[in-house]
């Protein structure tokens, strides 16, 4: 929803875009895989936010790098415009006669017979308008995707308070300082006005969840002035879990990719559906902390462990890609913003900012 969200990103690998015509309209989409892909592979959908697109999430937020590596199937459909040809999704916000539930279950139908994909393991997650619409399938459509997840997003006046067949597991992740889709008091209009709270308060209930963990998570990043809680809902008769990540501070952001760098938003996605999947979800005191690979000094990057570092500029442009042994540092070659992502020989990545 944000100008400077084509700033702040990482390159997949290229991919063409590929087309699927639903309702006498041809809409496009980039789908990221492993070569080959395994049977029974699960599918999930990432979708881009408000005046945003497929290409821009697709960069930003690391999916497609992920779902080679991990052995699923990553695709990012685009929307189309609204009545003021704005680039959205109609999560019944009253903006458009696009019937966007009908594409998205048709092309989830589509990979999984295509591709040999996993029927039971299919899910939807989204930036904003995303999440809104992430929601929305789950109330309308939880037969084809079986969990969701939202960030920065919430549910539209038409969407609260659905009754569907039954409660998808859910995971949210939201800033309290969110000024697009607020904490307490979401969009407005048909967009919706209920807070982050209300929404969970719907769903576990829906769910019949009788149990909450709250848990601070480690502040990895001070400078960036957030910090996060992990909000577990659980013991519903279904085995549904709802997980919160509430961002005290964060703004309307894809945490990790930029805002809170506390946690990161696709692996946590990832880990969440990951676990839909098997059947059994874990609470984060389950998950180690991360150990440092690089470390700050002043205007120069030290490496603590050998590693990759691959350093983008503001404007999302690739400054360079650097091996470092522990102990070598890079420094950039001017001033300014700085993006830095640094990965380890075991695959662990570690993302800092240097302003």
């Amino acid at each position: 929803m944000l100008p400077f969200i084509a700033a702040l990103v990482l390159h997949n690998g290229a991919h063409a875009q590929q087309t699927f015509d639903y309702g006498g309209v041809t809409r496009t989409y980039y789908l990221d895989a492993p070569d080959p892909i395994p049977e029974g592979a699960p599918l999930v959908f990432v979708l881009h936010g408000y005046s945003s697109s497929a290409a821009v999430i697709r960069t930003y937020s690391g999916w497609g790098n992920l779902a080679t590596s991990e052995g699923f199937v990553a695709v990012f459909p685009q929307g189309t415009p609204d009545e003021f040809g704005v680039p959205h999704w109609n999560a019944n916000l009253g903006n458009s006669t696009t019937n966007d539930h009908g594409f998205l279950v048709a092309l989830a139908q589509h990979l999984q017979e295509t591709h040999g994909l996993s029927a039971e393991c299919t899910y939807s997650c989204g930036m904003s308008n995303g999440g809104f619409m992430s929601y929305s399938l789950a109330c309308q459509h939880p037969e084809v995707f079986s969990a969701i997840g939202s960030v920065t997003g919430s549910m539209s006046t038409v969407d609260f308070g659905c009754t569907p067949t039954v409660a998808v597991p859910i995971v949210h992740l939201h800033g309290t300082d969110d000024s697009v889709v607020g904490y307490e008091s979401g969009t407005g209009g048909a967009w919706g006005t209920e807070s982050v709270p209300n929404i969970i308060a719907h769903w576990t209930g829906l769910m019949g969840t009788t149990t909450l963990e709250e848990t601070p998570l480690p502040n990895q990043e001070v400078l960036d002035l957030t910090s996060v809680d992990f909000l577990r809902y659980s013991g519903a008769p279904g085995g549904q879990e709802f997980h919160h990540y509430r961002v005290n501070g964060g703004g309307h952001d894809w945490f990790g990719a930029w805002g809170s760098q506390d946690i990161e938003s696709t692996e946590i996605l990832w880990d969440f559906f990951q676990s839909a999947c098997a059947g059994t979800f874990t609470g984060i005191e389950s998950t180690p902390a991360a150990e440092d690979i690089v470390a700050l000094q002043s205007r120069k990057v030290i490496a603590l462990l050998p590693c990759t570092l691959a350093v983008y500029d503001a404007l999302g442009r690739t400054v360079c890609t650097v091996a470092l042994d522990a102990g070598e540092s890079w420094t950039p070659p001017s001033s300014g913003l700085y993006l830095m992502h640094a990965t380890n020989a075991a695959g662990d990545t570690q993302v800092l900012k240097m302003m």
